[in-house]
This record gives C-alpha cells, sequence and structure tokens, in this order.
C-alpha cells in the first residue's frame, strides 16, 4: 500500500469512446477516484455529448475520428509520458482501489500485461446475470496468459515495442498475440471491474457478431491459430464456460451461451463472405 496516498498513479487511463454520454461520466468519476495522473479520452467522432461531459470533467481529449479502435489506441498510448497506461471502456466502472491494485500487482509479477477480472453490473435483468456468469467463468486470475482482454494496464515500453498497425476490430486478440511473439510476460490479477451490459437481446447479438467479425479478421492475418478460435466457438463458449453455473443454479446459463456463439458464429459468416466478394 502507499503512504502518500496523494500522490498521483504514474499511469495514463485511457478510454476510447463513439457516443457514450450514457457512460462516460460515471466512468470517468470512478477513474478520478483512482488518482492516475492522467486520463485520456480518445473519441471516434461522437455526435452526442461525450465530447463535452469529457472535457468539462478534466480529461485530456484527443478527436482522431473514427480511426478504428485499434489505431485510436495506439494514438493514445503514442501521446503519454506516463510509463504505464490502462486501458479502461466507458462501460467499465472501476473500485477506487483498482488502479493501485493493478499496479502493485503488474510490478511483483513482473508483467507486461495485466488483465483485470470483470464482473457484471447486476440490475435484475437475465442477460446482466448471464454476462455475469460468463464473466466468472472465463476470466479468472491467472499467473501467467497468452490472452489479456479490457480492463487491463500496460508499461508503455512494451506497447511501443509493437510496432504493426492494430485492427479495429478484435484489438486485444491481436495485440496479445504481438505480445506472446515477443515475450512479454502476460497475466490476469486479482483486481476486479464491473461492466454496464447491454440491456437489450438486439444490442447484445450486434456485439458478439463483431466478436464473430473480429475472430474471422484475426485467423485472416494468423491462419495456424484458426482451429483453437473455432474450438473456443463451438466448444469453449456454448459448453466449458456455459454448463458449470448451471450446477450452482443458473439453469438458463447454456441458453446464454448458445445464443453467443451462435452469433459469433453468424458474424465470422459475414466476415468470410465480404473477403470472398473482394
Amino acid at each position: 500500500m502507499r503512504q502518500d496516498t496523494g500522490v498521483p498513479l504514474p499511469v495514463s487511463v485511457q478510454i476510447c469512446t463513439l457516443n457514450e454520454e450514457s457512460n462516460i461520466r460515471d466512468c470517468l468519476i470512478a477513474v478520478a477516484a483512482n488518482n492516475p495522473e492522467e486520463i485520456v479520452v480518445i473519441d471516434g467522432g461522437s455526435t452526442d455529448q461525450t465530447v463535452k461531459i469529457s472535457s468539462d470533467m478534466g480529461a485530456r481529449v484527443l478527436q482522431p475520428g473514427r480511426l478504428g479502435l485499434g489505431p485510436s489506441r495506439q494514438l493514445g498510448w503514442c501521446s503519454t509520458k506516463s510509463p504505464y497506461v490502462a486501458f479502461v471502456d466507458a462501460d467499465d466502472l472501476i473500485p477506487p482501489t483498482w488502479l493501485e491494485e493493478m499496479l502493485s500487482q503488474l510490478k511483483e509479477g513482473e508483467y507486461e500485461a495485466l488483465q483485470s477480472t470483470v464482473r457484471a453490473q447486476l440490475d435484475g435483468s437475465w442477460l446482466a446475470n448471464g454476462w455475469d456468469q460468463y464473466f466468472r467463468t472465463s476470466i479468472r486470475p491467472a499467473g501467467a496468459t497468452t490472452m489479456v482482454g479490457r480492463p487491463a494496464l500496460f508499461t508503455v515500453k512494451s506497447l511501443r515495442a509493437v510496432e504493426s498497425p492494430l485492427p479495429s476490430l478484435d484489438e486485444d486478440t491481436h495485440l496479445s498475440h504481438f505480445f506472446e511473439q515477443l515475450g512479454f510476460k502476460q497475466g490476469v490479477g486479482t483486481a476486479t471491474a464491473f461492466r454496464k451490459v447491454e440491456r437489450s437481446i438486439g444490442a447484445n447479438v450486434r456485439k458478439w457478431r463483431s466478436y464473430g467479425r473480429g475472430y474471422k479478421g484475426f485467423v485472416m492475418d494468423h491462419p495456424d491459430r484458426r482451429n483453437a478460435l473455432v474450438r473456443h466457438m463451438i466448444w469453449t463458449i456454448p459448453v466449458r464456460r456455459s454448463w458449470p453455473p448451471v450446477f450452482q443454479g443458473h439453469l438458463s446459463q447454456p441458453l446464454f451461451g448458445f445464443l453467443m456463439a451462435l452469433s459469433i458464429g453468424v458474424g465470422w459468416l459475414e466476415a468470410t463472405r465480404a473477403e470472398k466478394c473482394r
């Protein structure tokens, strides 16, 4: 634990946004409570009040337009003077000690990238509960991993070692693959963040389809990972991560997993058809 809690942590917390006026205020309040030395909002062309809210609340706002998520993240980490960068999404809520815990564990474990565990912000809905169970079975503290999602903490020197551009979709998978190739240590810590999840089936299906398109794009760049991602879609999501919660009373979790896997598969096929038409 730090003895002088008035000293800001040497971290640039970076949030990529696009029309997030309903989430960004709560996200920024939670981030500010962690006392980072910098908060950066990288906006992708919002037409709502996202930029104004972020600026009014003291964040440094970058407005590169619709670069896509991967290039926006790269712009963010290249723009900071902090030695560490945390990627937080606008729908994430991090507790006041989250950043301190993440930084301590990253240093102690000598990681270059450390993901937080995640829980859904429960609102009594079936979808929020489904996401919460999915997070519980898929994101667990681990001494080492080959995949780091969000929210997460990185050393800036490791991020700047990635010379290739990141794609707009599934940028976290590509980034973790680069880290693996470079021999950088990645892990999942014990600090927990809470995520506001989409409340409608339609919004979730659109999100899952984007996952599928991102997976397909990753496989096109890395054909050797095809079998692993196909197994992830047809086995890991609908079976291995969906059935254990049943034995804890969450009887409809397999339906949630099936809908997720099916939607991801549709997104995969959409990307396949688009590639054939080029």
